[in-house]
C-alpha cells in the first residue's frame, strides 16, 4: 500500500463529519491492526463505514499521550465510486460500498519499545479503555536479542479447523513459560476462494484480529489471493489489506514492490518471495533481486518464506508440478548459496519438515549425497542439527511446509525423501530464535505438540554429504482428513 499526500481527503473528512456524528454511536468495520514496523515505527490500518477524522494517540505507559498522529498525516482511502468528484489518489479495488480505510504511520519511536495506542476521533477515545491495544517496535537491526514468532499457512477457509489452530496457539502462548511471540508470518492462502476482500474480512481479519491489534503479519501471497489480485501492478485485496516494505525500510535491499521484500528483526534477516504470479526464472528481476539481497545481508541467521514449497507430497506433488519444479531448480539454488538456515512454505495442505538438506534440486527429487544430516533434529530424539557459524554458503537448510492451517488435508502414499516427518494434521508452526540456536515446534490444533527440531550453529567443519540417508519417518495419519473433530484434552 504505498502512501501519498492526504490533505485533500482530510478536507473531505472534515466537512463531512459534524459535532452531531461525533457523538453517535461508533463501530468499525475492520478493527485496528498493525502492519510493517521498524525500529522506530509502524503501521496502523483500520476500516469504517462512515467518516471520520482520525489520529492515533500512543505512548509508553497505558493512558499517558505522548505523541499523536494526527489527520492530515493519515492516509485515507475509498473505492473509487464512492468519492464521486473528490480526490481519491488510493483507490481501495473492492471493499464493500462506502468504506473508509485509514493508514497512520506512526514514527519518531524507540527501538524495541513497547507502546501503548488509542485510535481516536474528533478527539475522542475509540480504543483508549482496551489495554491489549500495543505494539512494539523493532530492535536494532544485528542485536543479538531472542524472540518468536507464529507461522500459518493455507488457513483462510473460516473453518472449524481453522479456528481450532488458533485457539491452540493462543493456549500455548498463554501457558506460563511459553516464549512471547513477537510477530506472525503467514505464508499464503489466507482467504479462500478467491481472494476476494469479504473473504479476507471473515477468513483472517475477525478470526485473528485480537492477534492482529498488537502482532505484526508479514504476508507471503497464495494462489488464492492471486483470484483477485495482482502481484505485477501490486493491485487487488491483498494489497489493500496489507503494508509491506518496498524501499528497504525495516533492513534489506529495496525491491520497489509489496509483492516481494526482506526485512531484519535483530540478528535475523527474513525475506518474503511471490512464488504465484511472478516470474521464477532464475534470470527474472525478483530472482536477481534475491541473489543481491542475500549477498547484502551480514545476519547470523536467514529466513526466506513464500507460498509454493519446493519439496511436498501432500495435496500438491513438487515431482509434478511445475510451478513447484521451478521453485525447486530456479530459486533455491540462489537461496542455498545465500546461506539460507530456514524456508517456510504453504501451499500444500499437509506439515512437512525437512532433514538438513542442500542441493536436491533434480525432478523427481533424490536424497542421496544431498542430505547433511539424515537424524531427527530433536534434541530428545537423534540431536539437533549443526550448522557452521554466521551465514555461510550451501551450509544446510531446513525446509518446512506448513500448509495446515485450516483446509482439508491430504497427502500422498510416500513422503518426499528429503523430509524427515510427515504429519497430516491441522496446526501451526512456532520459530524461536535465541543466539545461536534455532528451534521449530509443530501444534496441532488440539494443542499437542508433534515436532520439535533444533539448529545450532556451533559445528567447526564444513558439513559431509550423505551418500545414503536414513529414509523419511513413516507419514503419520491418513491420507485424507477433510472435516476437523477434536480429541479430548
Amino acid at each position: 500500500m504505498p502512501h501519498l499526500s492526504t490533505l485533500p481527503a482530510i478536507a473531505v473528512l472534515a466537512a463531512l463529519v459534524s459535532s452531531a456524528a461525533a457523538e453517535a454511536p461508533f463501530t468499525f468495520s475492520r478493527r485496528p491492526y498493525l502492519q510493517f514496523a521498524t525500529k522506530d515505527s509502524i503501521n496502523i490500518v483500520w476500516r469504517t463505514r462512515s467518516p471520520m477524522l482520525p489520529e492515533v494517540w500512543f505512548g509508553t505507559e497505558r493512558g499517558k499521550i505522548e505523541g499523536k498522529v494526527t489527520a492530515e498525516n493519515i492516509t485515507v482511502r475509498r473505492r473509487a465510486q464512492d468519492a464521486g468528484g473528490t480526490p481519491n489518489p488510493l483507490p481501495l479495488h473492492s471493499a464493500p460500498p462506502f468504506t473508509w480505510q485509514f493508514e497512520a504511520k506512526v514514527t519518531g519511536l524507540k527501538p524495541d519499545t513497547k507502546y501503548y495506542y488509542t485510535i481516536a476521533d474528533f478527539g475522542r477515545a475509540l480504543t483508549g479503555a482496551d489495554e491489549t491495544y500495543t505494539f512494539q517496535t523493532l530492535p536494532e537491526p544485528g542485536t543479538e536479542r531472542p524472540f518468536a514468532f507464529w507461522v500459518v499457512g493455507d488457513s483462510g477457509t473460516a473453518g472449524a479447523a481453522q479456528k481450532a489452530t488458533y485457539r491452540a496457539f493462543e493456549d500455548w502462548r498463554n501457558k506460563p513459560g511459553s516464549a512471547p511471540i513477537d510477530f506472525y508470518v503467514h505464508v499464503g492462502d489466507m482467504a479462500y476462494n478467491r481472494g476476494m476482500d469479504s473473504e479476507f474480512q471473515y477468513s483472517f481479519f475477525e478470526i485473528y484480529e485480537p492477534l492482529l491489534r498488537n502482532t505484526v503479519c508479514w504476508p507471503a501471497m497464495g494462489n488464492h489471493e492471486g483470484g483477485t489480485a495482482k502481484g505485477s501492478t501490486g493491485i487487488g485485496p491483498y494489497y489493500d489489506g496489507y503494508i509491506s516494505p518496498t524501499n528497504g525500510e525495516a533492513g534489506g535491499l529495496p525491491s520497489g514492490t509489496e509483492a516481494y521484500y526482506s526485512w531484519d528483526y535483530g540478528n535475523t534477516h527474513f525475506i518474503c518471495l511471490n512464488s504465484h504470479d511472478l516470474s521464477r526464472s532464475a534470470d527474472a528481476p525478483m530472482a536477481q533481486w534475491l541473489k543481491a539481497d542475500l549477498e547484502h545481508t551480514k545476519a547470523n541467521w536467514i529466513i526466506a518464506y513464500w507460498h509454493h514449497p519446493p519439496y511436498t507430497k501432500g495435496s500438491h506433488d513438487s515431482d509434478r508440478e511445475k510451478d513447484l519444479v521451478e521453485i525447486r531448480q530456479n530459486i533455491l539454488p540462489i537461496a542455498e548459496s545465500g546461506g539460507v538456515d530456514l524456508i517456510l512454505t504453504g501451499h500444500s495442505h499437509i506439515y512437512e519438515r525437512s532433514m538438513l538438506i542442500d542441493g536436491a534440486y533434480e525432478t523427481p527429487t533424490v536424497a542421496e549425497g544431498k542430505v547433511f544430516d539424515d537424524g531427527d533434529g530433536d534434541v530428545a530424539g537423534d540431536g539437533a542439527y549443526h550448522k557452521r557459524p554466521g551465514t555461510l554458503p550451501n551450509d544446510g537448510t531446513v525446509q518446512i511446509v506448513a500448509g495446515h492451517g485450516g483446509q482439508a488435508l491430504s497427502r500422498k502414499a510416500q513422503p518426499s525423501p528429503v523430509m524427515k516427518r510427515t504429519v497430516m494434521e491441522w496446526g501451526s508452526v512456532i520459530i524461536e530464535v535465541k543466539g545461536n540456536t534455532l528451534d521449530g515446534l509443530m501444534l496441532n490444533a488440539d494443542g499437542q505438540e508433534r515436532d520439535r527440531f533444533r539448529i545450532v550453529k556451533d559445528g567447526k567443519e564444513a558439513p559431509k554429504r550423505i551418500a545414503a540417508p536414513l529414509p523419511p519417518i513413516p507419514a503419520e495419519g491418513p491420507l485424507r482428513l477433510r472435516e476437523y473433530v477434536p480429541t479430548k484434552r
